[in-house]
């Protein structure tokens, strides 16, 4: 390889060497199975054209782009399973204590059922719980030499942790099915809110807690990567808090969250037919993962994959095609792989784009609770309208609007006839806002907007719960509404993008108008699928969005350099340039000119000298 070429590589070197992905998704989406095949051998993975691929001669074309290179650069990923990270924690705990926590957890109110967990436990768990108790202590030790120190982290968080974990899986499991599943989700919980297994004390430092013992891993081959020439790619499953991947993304570029997106049907049966968990078990599970069991703490602290899915980098789309058909799922893998690796390689489907121009619109939008963008299209993905969550051309969004400026009159016109005159609405504001309390608590804001959102306080004082307090037009409402304001084609037979999942009233609006595809993000569609989506007999297809936006959109298919001059200057290729040889041959006929008349100019001088003599 001749020294351009070495140039070339060594820039995409820092993209292709160290690559960390992590998973997050409701349980059954997924994420065990996205980490195994990311986890795979090269001559495992074994690309497959999908199904859903063939027919589009383009899509067929990148497919044979992303097989050629997976084919020469596909490096196995090292697969940190957070469940061994947490059962650390828990091997920090004395083992009679554990014992105590977990019978009183899962049986609170029979002390005979107490009694036999705990006798299960320490008959199946009790020895292995020693030994690697007494491990995890000495690893807190300060180690000096950094590769001794390495090792035996490696040793401990791969090799010795992984078969005691199963083994507490299956144990919990003969008691209930559903019982490892609550167990670990409460010590997550435990963790982040006191750094303790089974403490629940809030502490803020403690925030972190799981993430900064996922980040002493990476640092082993971080290391690695920086003193040796192997590369080093990471899956870390499974996000269940945002503040965890915020935590990540913010330390390391070649960071990615990549959210997998399975149809609530599909996840369901999987979930039945994997863990033969029942349906109320299952619901369980959803109002846990989408924080809907809240608490004190609980933004901070308990799943929130709703929040998760809002931020992720790359969303995956992982339906059911058939039996154990895993080619659509690893065919995106090996894309957005590859990608991460040589950015540009291939250009985004018109799907990404329209999406991406939804999730950048959101941006604008004024609400204090969520910010939702959406994208209307017609049939060839030609974009017809825009629009994001906020209140009506000429109203002031809530989250430009001061409360104190309500009670003090300063900026009347923000605010509305209602808010200003109704005096029931202004004292049970000026209840909460101005008394001794709040006010002592407000430094804490170091000068931010005191927003407040109309809609919780009516709700407050009506007692009741009414999204037409809203004063926000929902994203999918006012792209709809900017087709009317200016004009323009009809969408009859378009498409729709929200980075959300519409609403009943805004699926009727689409249903109304002749979408014929709802392209989203968010996992959690409430009742317009069933209820309105697949009613009648013009329903649209509801499809769950595949591809990378936000910044990653642009890292992952922004060139670091043109594709021509890269592949020239690897395989050494020259073109004449015409151009160049025209001017080159200017060049020679002006001075050939510049010759004959300086020649001339002699032959002049002489002739005058012989006349003259």
């Amino acid at each position: 390889m001749d020294q351009l070429a070495k140039g070339i590589h060594e820039v995409y070197e820092t993209r292709g060497k160290y690559i960390v992905i992590g998973l997050t998704g409701r349980t059954g989406s997924g994420c065990s199975t996205t980490a195994k095949i990311l986890s795979s051998s090269k001559q495992k993975l074994k690309l497959v054209l999908p199904q859903i691929l063939r027919g589009n001669n383009n899509e067929t074309r990148k497919f044979a782009i992303i097989s050629r290179f997976v084919a020469n650069n596909w490096e196995s990923f090292i697969w940190i399973e957070i469940k061994n990270i947490i059962t650390s924690f828990i091997l920090e705990t004395k083992k009679e204590d554990f014992a105590e926590f977990i019978s009183t957890f899962l049986e609170p109110n029979s002390q005979d059922k107490r009694r036999a967990i705990n006798s299960t436990f320490m008959k199946t768990c009790g020895r292995d719980y020693d030994l690697l108790r007494a491990e995890r202590l000495r690893l807190k030790d300060r180690i000096k030499d950094t590769n001794e120190r390495h090792l035996r982290n490696k040793q401990f968080y791969f090799e010795d942790l992984p078969p005691f974990t199963r083994k507490l899986k299956k144990t919990l499991d003969s008691l209930s099915r559903s019982h490892y599943t609550k167990l670990f989700q409460k010590i997550g919980d435990n963790i982040r809110l006191s750094g303790s297994a089974i403490s629940s004390d809030f502490s803020p430092k403690n925030i972190f807690a799981i993430s900064k013992r996922v980040n002493r891993l990476l640092k082993i081959f971080t290391h690695q990567s920086r003193f040796g020439s192997a590369k080093t790619f990471i899956v870390i499953d499974a996000f269940r808090n945002p503040f965890e991947a915020l935590y990540f993304r913010e330390r390391y570029s070649a960071f990615y969250l990549m959210a997998l997106n399975t149809d609530d049907a599909t996840r369901r049966e999987r979930l039945q037919a994997q863990s033969d968990l029942t349906a109320s078990e299952i619901e369980s599970i959803n109002k846990k993962e989408s924080n809907k069991i809240t608490s004190q703490f609980s933004e901070f602290v308990s799943q929130n994959i709703q929040k998760c899915y809002d931020i992720a980098d790359i969303h995956v789309s992982n339906p059911q095609i058939g039996i154990d058909d895993l080619t659509y799922l690893k065919w995106q893998l090996a894309k957005f792989i590859s990608l991460v690796m040589r950015p540009g390689i291939i250009m985004p489907s018109s799907q990404e784009r329209c999406m991406q121009i939804a999730h950048t619109a959101k941006l604008n939008s004024g609400c204090l609770s969520r910010q939702v963008g959406a994208c209307i299209t017609d049939d060839s993905y030609s974009i017809k309208a825009i629009g994001w969550n906020t209140t009506p051309e000429g109203q002031t969004p809530c989250s430009l609007r001061n409360v104190y400026d309500l009670f003090s009159h300063k900026d009347d016109d923000a605010f509305s006839n209602y808010e200003i005159n109704n005096q029931g609405f202004r004292k049970f504001t000026s209840e909460i806002y101005e008394n001794r309390n709040t006010k002592k608590r407000l430094e804490h804001l170091k000068g931010r907007n005191v927003s407040y959102c109309f809609k919780d306080i009516k709700n407050q004082i009506d007692k009741g719960k009414n999204q037409v307090h809203t004063r926000a037009l929902h994203a999918e409402e006012n792209a709809f509404l900017q087709v009317v304001k200016y004009g323009g084609q009809a969408i009859k037979g378009g498409k729709l993008f929200t980075t959300s999942s519409p609403c009943e009233l805004c699926a009727k609006k689409a249903y109304q108008l002749g979408i014929t595809e709802i392209f989203f993000i968010d996992p959690y569609p409430g009742i317009s699928e069933n209820h309105i989506l697949n009613s009648g007999v013009t329903t649209p297809n509801l499809t769950m969005f595949s591809g990378a936006i936000g910044r990653a959109y642009h890292q992952l298919y922004e060139p670091i350099m043109p594709q021509k001059d890269e592949i020239n200057s690897i395989i050494n290729l020259h073109f004449e340039d015409h151009c160049q040889t025209i001017e080159d041959e200017n060049r020679k006929l002006k001075a050939e000119i510049m010759k004959l008349k300086e020649l001339k100019d002699i032959e002049t001088k002489t002739r005058g000298k012989k006349k003259a003599t």
